[in-house]
């Protein structure tokens, strides 16, 4: 009984270990994507200042 117990204790402290294993991969993934997303954000709102400064074109 003794051995069931500990068998089960071990598994279970393998599932916890692969579970957050998961969770900070999956939060060092997601860091990186904010991290690019942030970077296109401000990229995108530097081009929309540019082509607001500049002066307007005339058609002929």
């Amino acid at each position: 009984m003794n051995e069931i117990v500990t068998g089960i204790f071990i598994w279970l402290l393998k599932m916890l270990g692969i579970y957050l294993g998961i969770l900070i991969v999956l939060t060092l993934i997601i860091k990186q994507w904010k991290k690019k997303a942030d970077v296109e954000t401000e990229d995108i709102a530097r081009d929309q200042k540019k082509r607001a400064d500049r002066p307007p074109r005339y058609r002929r």
